[in-house]
């Protein structure tokens, strides 16, 4: 979709199914490197380009990062072409040729009057955006169970942060509670449409529930994402039920539903990530050199 193109700052490379992209600040994390929800953004807008079919599903394995600035070439190709559905691969290099992310993928044109449809999760009952609490970054979410006060970020928001607006209401009943579960409203800043490739992007939260869960704040890096992709409806904001499943050995897995705001299934997505706790004071001075570098 053009809005994707535009977000993304997509351009087209040299030869078929060849594009680029360079990494500008809200497609960075709050360190400057490439977000991870960049990545599987990305990748679901080229496979829809390449294939002119809408993204099925995307899976994105993270192998290496870029900063801030960096020019990434992306090559979409399509491995399996189907009268509805293409089986689509996506491969990512750096300007020397090394491997930034890989992912795989399908995309489909539904079945004329095909009626086999059906939504089989309960969405949480929660706070409407307006009624949420404003956070400045996931770091919020995280301070507030281990009961220390906000981290603001020094200078405002960074990364990602600079295109997305996050609210986290009140949770009034829960399908499935346990440890860690979080909502959060999430929306474009810039107010335009929230496409299956933008929800892919605002989708990479699950480790943060996951250190809700814990109880501790840490630093995450993402190893892969994943999205399955529903029928999309016009939405302001998306609400992300994060719902952590397990963590062993510094690694965590976990899921997103993501929701509209009328209470419509759009998407599921799930992601597995390394991570590392810090304290309070260390975040603070990581923050703090953010702001130096920058």
């Amino acid at each position: 979709m053009p809005s994707d193109v535009d977000f993304f700052g997509l351009t087209e490379g040299h030869g078929p199914g060849r594009y680029r992209f360079t990494v500008a600040d809200h497609l960075t994390r709050l360190d400057g490197r490439l977000y991870g929800g960049t990545a599987i953004g990305v990748s679901v807008a080229v496979s829809e380009l390449v294939s002119d079919r809408a993204a099925l599903w995307m899976t994105t394995q993270f192998v290496s990062t870029v900063e801030q600035g960096a020019e990434v070439d992306v090559l979409a190709e399509v491995l399996a072409a189907g009268k509805r559905t293409n089986q689509v691969r996506v491969t990512a290099t750096a300007s020397d040729g090394e491997v930034i992310f890989a992912s795989l993928g399908a995309t489909g044109r539904p079945r004329p009057g095909d009626d086999l449809s059906g939504v089989f999760e309960q969405r949480p009952v929660v706070e409407p955006p307006d009624d949420s609490l404003p956070w400045t970054s996931p770091f919020t979410g995280m301070a507030k169970v281990a009961g220390l006060p906000d981290i603001e970020m020094p200078g405002g928001p960074k990364g990602f942060a600079l295109a997305v607006e996050m609210r986290e209401p009140e949770i009034m009943s829960h399908p499935e509670p346990g440890p860690g579960r979080t909502c959060l409203w999430v929306r474009r800043r810039d107010g335009q449409p929230i496409t299956p490739a933008v929800a892919a992007y605002l989708a990479d939260m699950v480790p943060m529930s996951i250190c809700r869960a814990l109880g501790v704040i840490a630093l995450g890096t993402s190893l892969d994402n994943t999205i399955r992709i529903g029928s999309f409806v016009d939405t302001e904001w998306l609400l992300l039920d994060l719902r952590p499943h397990l963590a062993v050995g510094g690694y965590g897995h976990g899921v997103a539903h993501v929701w509209s705001e009328s209470g419509h299934l759009l998407a599921t997505a799930s992601q597995t990530a390394s991570l590392a706790p810090v304290d309070a004071e260390a975040l603070r001075a990581f923050f703090a050199s953010l702001v130096a570098d920058r």
